[in-house]
């Protein structure tokens, strides 16, 4: 391979991967748990603290219960990524913009994180093998009220 086919080479995984990352988050938003699925590997290794962390089935169940099943609307923001390419492997850093909106009690939850990920190449094309999310600050609110109210949950 020469070395144009190469940095084109990489330039393409790294688009595919910008390409997965916003699949993902879109699949969130849209409440897709197949279309999620579709975006990890079977053996992906998955930590959301402060919920846990989880396998492949563990996330999908915690996401149906949490929100596939229920009224709650979510926006997924992915934001800054830095890829770096290294062969059939990838890492991923990211900066998450996230609201949470339940109509039930009319209460939000505006969210800042960073994701860590790490990326494989498979027959299927790349997919996430592993993914972390660190809270950087969660505010929680209502719009219950004449006045909406929020308050901070978590800075860091």
């Amino acid at each position: 391979m020469s070395d144009l086919e190469a940095r084109i080479a990489k330039l393409e995984a790294e688009s595919d991967i910008r390409k997965l990352k916003a699949r993902y988050l879109n699949a969130c938003d849209a409440k897709d748990v197949e279309a999620i699925r579709a975006c990890f590997t079977e053996d992906a290794e998955i930590e959301f603290p402060p919920l846990g962390s989880f396998d492949l089935d563990g996330l999908m169940g915690i996401f149906t219960q949490m929100a596939a099943t229920t009224p709650i609307v979510d926006v997924h923001h992915g934001h800054n990524g830095e890829i770096e390419i290294d062969g059939d492997n990838a890492t991923g850093h990211w900066n998450l913009g996230f609201a949470t909106y339940d109509p039930r009690e009319k209460s939000f939850r505006m969210l800042a994180s960073f994701y860590e990920d790490r990326y494989r190449n498979t027959a299927e094309g790349w997919r996430i093998c592993y993914t972390k999310s660190t809270p950087r600050t969660i505010v929680d609110g209502t719009l219950a009220n004449e006045t909406p109210t929020a308050k901070w949950a978590i800075e860091s």
